[in-house]
């Protein structure tokens, strides 16, 4: 059995892949967001009250289903990357990678020996039947690695983040880049949209992928014209109360 992760794969034909997150870790809404047919599931367990651990069956949900797991960690931790990895993750994010010896470290996480220093015990595999003797020399390959980009350090040494080998995704924090700027919360304000704009290009030219969030309509499109290829485009909680919010307002307009 190859275990190519398909995110990877699209990645690597110049194709957009396009995220979402359930909004919590609760299976029953993980499955419906997976359903929709994403290319990677968000789990996060940086801000959410949930450990690696607490994400549970979820990662092998997605697996199951042709989509890649997802799971940001609290920080640059080996035993979070370790523990998110046994649990299923096919993706890591990293939040608040500053430089270029951040960035090994994460890889160096991320994968077993000799290219790693991870610990050996993927539990994920028994619950879908995969063999250790298939899984394990293929796993490297697998792991896609992805770094945030989210202080005026890591701004300053972004090219120098992206060349480090075994890096494949280097994305862009809107909301941490607008604390970082001195503008908190102000995601739109000129000096963050002029660094994301140029933010592609510039991860580009070690040979690395864009990431970033978006909403969803022309905000994803935009980022996209902008050379993005990896977005996380909202969750399932805000885009389905954004549905009921505009449902009802149209049964209220018109049901007098």
């Amino acid at each position: 059995m190859d275990f190519l992760n398909p995110v990877k794969t699209k990645l690597a034909k110049g194709e957009a892949v396009w995220g979402a997150s359930a909004g919590v870790a609760d299976p029953f809404a993980c499955q419906l967001t997976i359903a929709s047919g994403i290319d990677f599931l968000w789990i996060d367990t940086e801000h959410a009250p949930v450990t690696p651990e607490g994400t549970g069956i979820v990662p092998v949900l997605a697996r199951r289903q042709g989509c890649a797991p997802m799971i940001r960690v609290a920080g640059l931790d080996s035993s979070l990357i370790k523990k998110s990895l046994d649990q299923g993750a096919s993706i890591i994010m990293i939040p608040q990678v500053n430089n270029a010896e951040e960035a090994r470290a994460a890889v160096r996480y991320c994968k077993y020996p000799p290219e790693g220093t991870r610990g050996v015990s993927p539990g994920w595999t028994f619950y879908l039947g995969v063999s250790w003797d298939g899984y394990l020399p293929q796993a490297n390959r697998e792991i896609c690695v992805v770094v945030q980009i989210e202080s005026i350090e890591g701004m300053e040494n972004l090219e120098a983040i992206a060349a480090v080998e075994g890096i494949d995704v280097v994305f862009a924090g809107p909301m941490d880049l607008s604390a970082a700027f001195g503008v908190i919360g102000n995601t739109g304000h000129e000096s963050v949209q002029s660094f994301l704009a140029e933010f592609p290009k510039r991860v580009a030219s070690q040979g690395k992928i864009a990431g970033v969030t978006t909403g969803a309509g022309d905000d994803a499109r935009n980022r996209y014209r902008q050379g993005y290829r990896f977005m996380s485009m909202g969750s399932l909680l805000f885009s389905g109360q954004n549905g009921l919010i505009r449902d009802l307002k149209d049964l209220r307009e018109t049901c007098r």
